[in-house]
C-alpha cells in the first residue's frame, strides 16, 4: 500500500499545474487554455448517460455518521455514493464515487485525496473520514461561503448566518460569476475585519477557488458560466441531489482543466491577480 501510495503521490505532483494554487493569474491566457468560448462538446461523456442515471436515495446522516465541511462530499455520502457513514474513504472509493455521483474524472479524486489524508490524526493513513476535513488549517479554512471560521464556531455544520451574507450577492435568480466572485471576495473581507486568528494558506485560498468553480461544473453543465440560484440554495442547506427542482447530473465528464478555467474566471472577475493569502501551505505565517 505505501508504495501505491507513493507512485500516486508522484502523479499528484507531477499535474499540480492542473489545479488552481499553482496557476500564474499574471500570465493566465485562457483563450490559450482553449476557453475563448463555451464548448459542448459530448468528448468525455460518461457511459451512464443522463438520460439512464437516477441518483442513490438519499438518507439523512445519523448522529454517529461522519460529515465535514464539504457540501459536495458530505451530499454523496448522503445518497451512498461514498459510505453513509462517512468513514473509512480509500482513493478506490472517492474515485468511484465523485465520478458516479457528480461525474468528476479521477483526477480530481486524486488531487483531493492527497490533501483530505493529511487531515486524518492518524499518522500516514491511506483513509479518511468526512470530519477529519474539519480540521482547522488543513483544507478546512476561514472565509467559507457556508460555514462558520472556525474562530467563532465549529465549521464542519452549515450555517445560516454565513450563508445568508453569501446569498446577499446572489440578485438574480441565475448566478453568475460575477456574482460569485464578489461573494467569495466579500466573505474574505468579513472575515479579515471580523476574525482575529483569521489566516489562509496558499492551499486552502487555491481550494476555495476550486469550491466556487464546481457551482458552474457540478450544479450546471460547465458550458455556460451561470447556475440556477434554487439549486445551489438547497444543495447547500440539504446536502443533497436538487433533482427534484429539476437539477439533472451533467453527462460530460468534468475535466481538471474545466476546474482551472473557472477559478481563473473567478479570479479575474474578483480583480485578483496576486493570490491573498497569511500563510503557506503549512500554515505557517507569511512574511
Amino acid at each position: 500500500m505505501k508504495t501505491s501510495l507513493l507512485s500516486a503521490g508522484l502523479a499528484l505532483i507531477a499535474s499540480a499545474a492542473a489545479y488552481p494554487q499553482f496557476m500564474d493569474l499574471k500570465n493566465l491566457d485562457l483563450k490559450n487554455l482553449g476557453f475563448e468560448s463555451n464548448s459542448n462538446s459530448n468528448s468525455n461523456t460518461n457511459p451512464n448517460t443522463q438520460s439512464s442515471w437516477q441518483p442513490k436515495e438519499w438518507i439523512a446522516p445519523g448522529s454517529d455518521d461522519s460529515r465535514g465541511p464539504c457540501p459536495g462530499l458530505n451530499t454523496l455520502a448522503n445518497h451512498g455514493y461514498l459510505p453513509r457513514n462517512g468513514k473509512g474513504i480509500t482513493l478506490k472509493i472517492l474515485e468511484d464515487g465523485m465520478l458516479e455521483g457528480f461525474n468528476i474524472e479521477h483526477a480530481d479524486a486524486v488531487l483531493l485525496f492527497f490533501q483530505a489524508i493529511r487531515t486524518s490524526p492518524i499518522p500516514f493513513n491511506d483513509r479518511f473520514d468526512l470530519a477529519d476535513l474539519g480540521r482547522h488549517g488543513i483544507l478546512e479554512h476561514d472565509i467559507s461561503l457556508s460555514r462558520s471560521d472556525a474562530y467563532f464556531a465549529d465549521p464542519k455544520p452549515f450555517n445560516e448566518t454565513v450563508w445568508a451574507e453569501t446569498m446577499s450577492y446572489f440578485t438574480t435568480p441565475m448566478i453568475s460569476v460575477e456574482q460569485l466572485a464578489k461573494a467569495r471576495m466579500g466573505r474574505l473581507a468579513t472575515s479579515k475585519k471580523t476574525n482575529p486568528d483569521f489566516e489562509l494558506s496558499w492551499l486552502a485560498d487555491g481550494f476555495s477557488w476550486g469550491e466556487c468553480a464546481s457551482f458552474f461544473e457540478i450544479m450546471a453543465d460547465g458550458t455556460t458560466g451561470t447556475v440556477r440560484k434554487e439549486y445551489i440554495d438547497y444543495w447547500f442547506r440539504n446536502e443533497r441531489m436538487p433533482t427534484e427542482l429539476g437539477w439533472q447530473r451533467r453527462n460530460v465528464t468534468m475535466k481538471s482543466a474545466e476546474r482551472m478555467k473557472y477559478s481563473g474566471l473567478l479570479m479575474k472577475a474578483a480583480g485578483v491577480t496576486k493570490r491573498d493569502v497569511a500563510s503557506d501551505a503549512y500554515g505557517y505565517p507569511l512574511h
